[in-house]
């Protein structure tokens, strides 16, 4: 199963997580915009760090968080008012990697499968995955590896990460191996 916890941006240490909006209600809630609305991380870290549009990042301490409708109402330590909230609004929301919710086999983050090689099941060279295509698991979707293809025969290949095509993960080699891609062909 693929945990679409973070979107594909990579940001050095840090994994974007999403964006602060207008403040909710006086007490210093803001509401933060996931952009994954799927993710449980923003339920499980302590500590968020907001980067400002000049670019400088800061830590906050988290003393409430729960989810309501498609986003997330958040209480940092220090922001007690409706004015301090406003002050964070179009903030990025980010987490360091090493504060992530530990996977549980055959799970991964999408920052971990972007960039792997994928190979077929004989061993030839598909491409490199460059996105994933997410899905609502609730509906019972299986989120899409797409691959960009090395090949002259096509430019991406679209594969649903499930047990049936996905062979094997390698993190530590960089390789995905799939199964059958005749049927995957974009």
């Amino acid at each position: 199963m693929l945990k679409a916890g973070l979107e594909n941006l990579k940001d050095g240490q840090y994994l974007l997580l999403g964006k602060v909006a207008r403040p909710f209600g006086i007490r210093g809630e803001v509401r933060v915009h996931p952009y994954n609305p799927f993710s449980e991380n923003f339920e499980y870290v302590k500590s968020l760090f907001l980067r400002e549009p000049s670019g400088k990042t800061s830590e906050f301490k988290i003393e409430n968080i729960r989810p309501h409708q498609n986003f997330y109402l958040v209480r940092f330590e220090g922001v007690n008012d409706r004015d301090k909230a406003e002050a964070l609004r179009d903030w990025e929301v980010l987490v360091k990697k090493d504060q992530l919710k530990p996977l549980k086999e055959g799970e991964y983050y999408w920052h971990d499968l972007i960039g792997l090689l994928v190979v077929e099941d004989g061993g030839k060279e598909i491409g490199r995955v460059s996105a994933i295509e997410e899905t609502n698991p609730h509906l019972g979707g299986n989120d899409i590896l797409v691959i960009s293809a090395t090949g002259a025969e096509c430019r991406e290949v679209l594969v649903p990460f499930t047990k049936k095509n996905i062979m094997t993960v390698d993190l530590a080699a960089g390789r995905i191996t799939i199964s059958g891609l005749e049927e995957f062909k974009a």
